[in-house]
């Protein structure tokens, strides 16, 4: 979870004057009405669990990893149970992502939807080794996905534990094979991106209800 920002000093630095605290309070108010008039598929963007960070025009930021093409994983077999890939429930295709289990957003992230962008930037991974991924972008590209599987931090009965890209240290997406390269070249393993949730492009689907030990699942 983000650190709750301190509001109670200026740019200066200096405590803020009494005359002050009235603005202070209008400002406070208008941005909570603000809140509560926001469409429910406009979200606040947050770090997403570790790094995502508040963008521009709804963009948050962080890195992607790819499977399911020869390389470990399968598409076919995601969490939230849709199925063999592609098919009519889920309206991207190929193009799907497994959020990490330790976002921020992971609750109810079955069937959401996102506009993913790579972006030149450089990062480390769970075990702080950093990489330069400051190139290597397909520019002016983005494409959209569909939540259809998650991505486990570490536990011992989970062989799909990713300790070094899905613990939370920063909002990762592990991104199919063909969503990836759309984005990038596969052999970069790894690149920065910026995302935000879109509305799906043919409607969310919701087989699996939301349990107590699946959050990632539709909201009954």
């Amino acid at each position: 979870m983000a650190p709750v920002r301190q509001c109670s000093l200026g740019q200066s630095g200096s405590a803020l004057a009494p005359r002050a605290a009235p603005r202070l309070l209008c400002s406070l108010l208008l941005l909570v009405s603000g809140a509560v008039l926001l469409p429910r598929h406009v979200r606040a963007w947050g770090d997403g669990g570790g790094g995502g960070g508040g963008g521009d025009d709804g963009w948050s930021y962080g890195r992607a990893t790819h499977y399911g093409h020869g390389d470990g994983g399968d598409v076919d077999h995601g969490s939230c149970m849709y199925g063999s890939l592609p098919n009519s429930m889920v309206s991207t295709g190929l193009n799907i992502a497994a959020l990490s289990d330790q976002a921020s957003d992971f609750s109810e992230s079955c069937g959401r939807c996102y506009e993913v962008q790579c972006h030149p930037t450089s990062f480390s991974d769970g075990y702080g080794q950093h990489i330069d991924r400051n190139y290597g972008c397909n520019q002016g590209t983005t494409i959209t996905v569909t939540v259809t599987d998650s991505c486990p931090c570490d536990y011992p009965a989970n062989a799909y534990s990713n300790r070094r890209w899905c613990c939370g240290d920063m909002y990762h997406m592990d991104l199919s094979y063909w969503a990836f390269t759309s984005l990038a070249d596969a052999g970069l393993g790894v690149i920065g991106i910026r995302y935000r949730q879109v509305t799906c492009p043919g409607g969310a689907p919701a087989p699996r209800p939301q349990t107590w030990d699946f959050m990632a699942g539709t909201k009954k």
